[in-house]
């Protein structure tokens, strides 16, 4: 068989014959891309039943290079399967689907795939199963998959991992915004893996209401499987660090917060520093870290770093501005843990123990990407500001979605102060092309010929980065009028005014917003009741500061620690550490409606 398959191989293309066993060293390599080309010249040169392994080795590999179009391709070449190979490809063309956004079409194909025997095999049948009904809003179904998968299990240590990652996946979907419903099923084992999943969500956001919470759900459900992962996955996660996020060293002594205080950001500073104090009040006094604020405002970076480490402080919050944090980030003493509280685009701290987190408008933009990208929606026209601030925006949103496999077909940049914003819009939608090619045939005919404007047929989405609420207020209205209004347009949280009177003119529009202004119900929003008075004076709109800070003080405990169950649940978002250091955060879903920012989910509409 080897010197068949040997002699049947096309050439490959550079580096002489393909062969299976250059395909995996590419693999192993990480060029995913070349593996996939190889082990699709072995599908096109060989018969089946070797045409059809080497085809779904081509499409497993073009998923991992994240061109699912290229995987499709590869499965078609696969003919003649047997029973086992027609099971293999199902499955995968079920992960094209997901890849390309197609939940629906996704679900359809792999619930209808039979259970084989083999255990191990219905096993990976079962998880993915479970995966793709997440994916495809089917909760009720993901757990049964997941149930029928534990009760394959042939030993203790699988159980307990099917159980996690039944929870884990539950838990990820929900935060992510899928509505889960317990009472909508009368099995106690799903609808207490329902509800079990939601205690995770509401425990990841307020810890000290987890205990009482358990112990009713163990009241309602006794001897359900879930109990035995409880402890350690909701009342006491262990921390398991990821080989891809930076390992945590635990730091003593006091914690130094390094804010202006004084001077033209006093007024931001102060309600960071008031967040970053709620949040330290509400640890138990025997957690408490001793706290020592130092006014930049009023001394340089540096003298504020000197003093702190004078003063024998094992762990630095700040600075707020950008330049200073830049200051800090090259004079931080000795090896003491710093998390600043701003970025530095460009750098990374990997292993170095420091940390960025901000309330940053790329984190949105990516987010925004995946959204569109995972919709199916691939192919968006961007607006962005002029400016350092809208090139980076801009750039992170296409960066996300050309690695998730979309891409922007039309890009422009508007200036209020120039009142060029009609102009740059119909130009980027491709309106202006249109109406030259209107004013060429009424020419050619010599007769007029009505017109009426529209986008591009190629554009599925349309994305709007601003800072500046007038500013898309007024490109809202133009795409309007240019008959754009169908699209899905998602903005930046930035150019929502905290006027609603002036919010009125975004209707429609798609926004993230933080837990902390769009929870109405929960332990955020109890939170927000109870602390109004420290951030209310600045208006809800600043108090994101507030949340901010508070954030900050949530982070700085886990990292001092040296331990953190990642992603913690914040105000600002969900917060997640990358192997940069970088904190990004991951925010709720809305929608404006007469004037407000309404709770929405994307996939839904």
């Amino acid at each position: 068989m080897l010197l068949l398959l040997a002699g049947c191989a096309t050439q490959g293309g550079g580096g002489g014959p393909a062969s299976d066993d250059r395909a995996d060293r590419l693999m192993r390599r990480g060029d995913n891309a070349g593996a996939a080309a190889m082990y699709e010249q072995l599908a096109q040169g060989n018969p089946p039943p070797a045409r059809n392994n080497f085809a779904l080795a081509a499409a497993r590999a073009w998923l991992a290079a994240n061109r699912a179009d290229d995987a499709q391709r590869a499965l078609d070449l696969a003919s003649g399967a047997s029973g086992s190979q027609q099971l293999e490809l199902g499955m995968v063309r079920s992960q094209v689907a997901v890849a390309r956004g197609q939940y629906a079409v996704a679900w359809q194909q792999v619930s209808q795939l039979p259970q084989p025997a083999d255990a191990a095999t219905a096993s990976r049948l079962l998880q993915l199963r479970q995966q793709v009904a997440l994916r495809a809003g089917q909760p009720l179904d993901a757990v049964r998959a997941g149930i029928t998968r534990e009760s394959l299990a042939g030993n203790d240590e699988q159980r307990t991992a099917a159980r996690r990652d039944l929870l884990t996946g539950l838990r990820g979907a929900i935060e992510g915004g899928l509505r889960v419903d317990p009472a909508t099923s009368n099995d106690p084992l799903v609808r207490g893996w329902l509800e079990l999943a939601q205690i995770s969500v509401s425990a990841g956001r307020s810890p000290l209401s987890a205990d009482s919470a358990v112990a009713r759900w163990r009241t309602r459900f006794p001897g359900h499987p879930g109990s035995t992962i409880i402890e350690s996955e909701i009342l006491h996660p262990a921390s398991r660090p990821s080989e891809n996020i930076p390992r945590l060293v635990a730091s003593s002594g006091p914690v130094a917060l390094l804010l202006p205080l004084t001077g033209r950001q006093s007024a931001v500073a102060q309600l960071v520093r008031d967040g970053f104090q709620a949040a330290v009040a509400r640890l138990p006094e025997s957690e408490r870290p001793a706290l020592k604020i130092y006014d930049t405002g009023a001394m340089s970076v540096g003298a504020a770093l000197q003093a702190a480490q004078a003063e024998g402080a094992g762990f630095i919050v700040g600075p707020l501005v950008r330049e200073e944090a830049q200051v800090a980030a090259e004079q931080r003493p000795g090896t003491v843990p710093l998390l600043l509280l701003n970025t530095l685009p460009g750098t990374s701290f990997a292993g170095n123990q420091l940390y960025q987190f901000a309330l940053s408008p790329e984190d949105e933009a990516r987010q925004i990407a995946r959204q569109i990208a995972g919709s199916g929606k691939r192919n968006v026209a961007v607006l962005a500001p002029t400016g350092d601030w809208g090139n980076r925006v801009a750039t992170a949103f296409t960066e996300e979605l050309t690695h998730d496999g979309g891409g922007v077909v039309a890009q422009g940049s508007y200036d209020i102060a120039k009142n060029d914003l009609t102009s740059s819009l119909t130009a980027t939608l491709g309106i202006n092309e249109a109406r030259a090619r209107q004013q060429r045939l009424q020419q050619t005919i010599n007769a007029p010929v009505e017109f009426d404007a529209y986008p591009r047929p190629d554009i599925d989405a349309i994305f709007v980065a601003g800072y500046q609420s007038i500013a898309l207020r007024q490109i809202n209205s133009q795409l309007i009028f240019n008959n754009a209004g169908d699209l899905p347009i998602y903005i930046t949280q930035d150019g929502v005014s905290a006027d609603t009177t002036e919010n009125r003119d975004l209707r429609g529009m798609r926004v993230l917003g933080t837990p902390w202004e769009l929870d109405s119900v929960g332990p955020v929003a109890d939170l927000r009741t109870a602390t109004e008075t420290q951030w209310s004076a600045q208006g809800p709109r600043q108090s994101r500061y507030f949340a901010f800070g508070y954030d900050a003080a949530t982070l700085t405990m886990a990292l001092r620690r040296g331990s953190a169950n990642w992603p913690l649940q914040g105000l600002t978002g969900r917060l997640q550490l990358t192997p940069e250091g970088r904190i990004e955060r991951s925010l709720n879903w809305g929608q404006l409606k007469d004037g407000q920012v309404q709770a929405f989910d994307p996939a839904a509409n």
